[in-house]
């Protein structure tokens, strides 16, 4: 057997070790002892193991297993390696500090990876670009039996093709083709023009209008036959459009103020337009639920999507407005992000709704209120969140968008046909609303824009803001880091084209990382950036797989034990040497730490965690759903109130931060338990504290885009 231990390539039949143009030869004993710790990874080997498993007796002398274990310790020492590959526990006995793994026969003679210098006992794994692969050492074979295995395999493979060939031509209810759409704008007022929607009768069409350098929202409704155009206002608050009511010309309205922090739904009679009739406050609502709403037809319920609590995810439930009383019709699945967008079906028989789940691909389900039958209409095929779906006239189908792919999916009481057309020119819808089979208006994917932005005392008279390294295009993420200069920051900037590290240090910046994309990436392809307490090292996430980057060796490795598991949030140790994690598995949440440098896992009992943050000195600390809990100590606080639907969270010493990623930010003192919160005019999607209490945002503000309108021939 050949193995790749750290920077060696260990050769079992030729007792050697090589790495690059270097090749020690190892005695017998050295070999065997090799052997032991390679059968055991990760375990520590008592010195008593060694006694029976190597030397095969039942007592040795002290000195012959010092001297061996030096040895060996010596032939495995490598110039690119500062600490030993063997290590002693004291009392315990010994292990190798790298996993080794087992290589093909032709994988001796490639060159080894570089490992990194400086702390070999953190990667026990090869750079991104190497990979080891495990199988049986080739066997020689006779040329009778090689041409008896070529025609097995001939055979196997006309076989396979002709199966290939069978399912291409075989019957099936989706149809695939291309199609080139006309696109015509729909509306030209300044600001960013989103979520359309049309009235049942398809005469109106509705959007929000936000302005890109304030986010301040507005209601538009416009006819279509002569494109006149009102704008609808509730006073005191900013409007959104969130749907009309079903079969009737009445718009609803989410009424927001963000800085009194007071939320409603707010029903408004459009039916003598252009004349604006009656508002009607109907329900109070949640300014943090981003979701959807609708009316039936009688005005008599009105269905949502809310979150109860982060953890379980989002419900749909119905509201009767007479009673002023909730009912669930899909409860909470239990997973990021749940039920999302309900739309009633044009004869309020059915409803239908995204189910989404974080990191995989959604889907469209449709409750009938009649039967309270559950049916999947669509499932998406890549990981991606999307609100681009809507009901065809006459309850037959739905159309949905799936990046740049639009399925229509028909459906009767016998059969169930998909029709994908993949559309000329690209657009990525994130909404839609559609006209007829093929007509529909759509605002696009990736309405805001992210920058990094830097706050100074902001609870205080005089806060102030800076905006750090602005770009074109899309930067967030943003953590301090200490390399060879000093003080920098890392952050990830979409400025090159996709999503990379950057660094900026001393008035400089420049790329670290060059990535490159099977697909174009969407934002937030790389995240999660979290900085060791020494600022040595950054472990963060590129799409679904976990790496580290070292700070000083400017190096890249992954980290592949995690990427077999459901990880909801990390934090490093304080002693830089484990990471300390949350998994979800099945319907529970299973806290954990990882040791980077043994590779063992142990489970941290009697901790209910939903969240992780740390400080900048390394203390970790746990949230749940109703607890900010101290891991050193498990001391614990009770969160407050507003802090429970929390999205963004942060740390130091004396306060407790989090966010509604919307318009507020708000501190628990852990001292004396006061609150203070304040405004801020962008949305912070996430942040990091400092030791000064400052405060380093990933903000976002819209962009300036239109409804566009898009037709296709039958």
């Amino acid at each position: 057997m050949n193995y790749q231990i750290g920077p060696w390539q260990f050769i079992s039949n030729r007792c050697v070790i090589t790495s690059n143009n270097m090749e020690r030869e190892l005695d017998p004993l050295l070999v065997k002892l090799l052997l032991h710790f390679i059968n055991k990874p990760q375990h520590i080997v008592s010195r008593q193991e060694l006694i029976e498993s190597v030397w095969q007796q039942s007592f040795v002398d002290d000195n012959a297993i010092n001297r061996a274990i030096s040895e060996l310790r010596k032939q495995l020492a490598h110039p690119t390696e500062k600490a030993p590959l063997l290590k002693t526990h004291y009392r315990k006995g010994y292990s190798l500090t790298v996993i080794p793994e087992r290589l093909t026969q032709t994988s001796v003679f490639e060159e080894p990876a570089n490992f990194l210098p400086d702390s070999p006992d953190f990667f026990a794994k090869n750079e991104e670009v190497v990979t080891a692969t495990t199988s049986q050492p080739v066997q020689r074979t006779n040329s009778k039996k090689f041409l008896i295995y070529s025609l097995v395999v001939i055979i196997c493979l006309c076989f396979l093709v002709w199966l290939g060939l069978f399912f291409i031509n075989a019957p099936s209810s989706e149809k695939i083709k291309q199609i080139t759409v006309n696109k015509v704008a729909s509306t030209w007022n300044i600001g960013s023009e989103v979520h359309p929607e049309l009235s049942s009768d398809k005469q109106y069409l509705a959007y929000t209008n936000i302005e890109p350098e304030n986010d301040v929202m507005h209601a538009f409704v416009k006819r279509l036959s002569d494109q006149r155009e009102v704008e609808i206002t509730y006073p005191g608050f900013q409007v959104s459009i969130l749907s009309w009511q079903l079969n009737q010309h009445s718009v609803l309205l989410q009424a927001t103020n963000l800085k009194q922090q007071k939320c409603e739904m707010v029903l408004v009679d459009l039916s003598q337009f252009p004349v604006i009739g009656e508002a009607t406050s109907i329900k109070k609502c949640d300014f943090r639920y981003t979701g959807y709403a609708q009316v039936d037809e009688s005005g008599e319920h009105i269905y949502y999507t809310e979150y109860k609590n982060e953890h379980d995810g989002s419900g749909l439930y119905k509201f009767d407005l007479e009673l002023k009383k909730e009912f669930i019709v899909i409860p909470p699945p239990g997973v990021m992000y749940g039920a999302i967008m309900p739309r009633l079906s044009q004869s309020g028989n059915k409803i239908a709704y995204i189910l989404s789940q974080k990191g995989k691909p959604f889907s469209v389900f449709s409750y009938d209120f009649e039967t309270h039958e559950t049916k999947r209409l669509f499932k998406a095929k890549k990981s991606i969140i999307s609100f681009a779906f809507d009901w065809l006239a006459d309850d037959k189908g739905i159309i949905v968008f799936e990046g740049t792919q639009l399925s229509t999916i028909i459906f009767d009481e016998k059969s169930t046909v998909k029709n994908t057309l993949t559309v000329t020119p690209n657009i990525t819808p994130y909404y839609i609303a559609v006209h007829s089979a093929n007509s529909l208006f759509y605002s696009e994917n990736k309405t805001q824009s992210y920058s990094l932005i830097k706050v100074t005392d902001p609870f205080g008279d005089t806060p102030k803001y800076e905006t750090l390294y602005k770009s074109d295009k899309d930067d967030y993420n943003i953590i301090e880091i200490v390399n060879k200069e000093g003080p920098a920051h890392v952050f990830v900037s979409e400025r090159s084209g996709s999503s990379q590290l950057w660094l900026s240090q001393n008035g400089f910046t420049k790329q670290l990382s060059f990535f490159n994309y099977d697909d174009a990436p969407s934002t937030f392809a790389l995240g999660m950036l979290r900085a060791s307490p020494n600022k040595q090292r950054i472990m963060f996430i590129k799409n679904k797989s976990f790496l580290f980057y070292d700070v000083n060796t400017q190096k890249i490795y992954p980290l592949e034990e995690f990427n077999k598991h459901e990880i909801v949030s990390y934090i490093w140790s304080k002693n830089n040497e484990s990471i300390i994690y949350i998994k979800r598995l099945g319907t529970k949440n299973i806290l954990a730490e990882f040791n980077l440098l043994t590779r063992d896992t142990h489970v941290i009992e009697g901790i209910k965690a939903n969240k992780l943050i740390s400080d900048s000195k390394g203390n970790g600390y746990v949230t749940n759903d109703n607890q900010l809990i101290r891991l050193s100590d498990r001391q614990s606080w009770e969160l407050p109130k507003n802090a429970k639907k929390s999205v963004a969270y942060g740390i130091s010493k004396d306060y407790f931060y989090y966010s509604d990623s919307i318009s507020r930010i708000a501190r628990l003192n852990l001292q004396d338990q006061t609150i203070q919160d304040t405004h801020v005019d962008f949305r912070p999607i996430g942040f990091e504290v400092n030791e000064s209490n400052e405060i380093l945002f990933t903000g976002s503000k819209y962009k300036d885009m239109q409804i566009v309108q898009i037709s296709w021939g039958e």
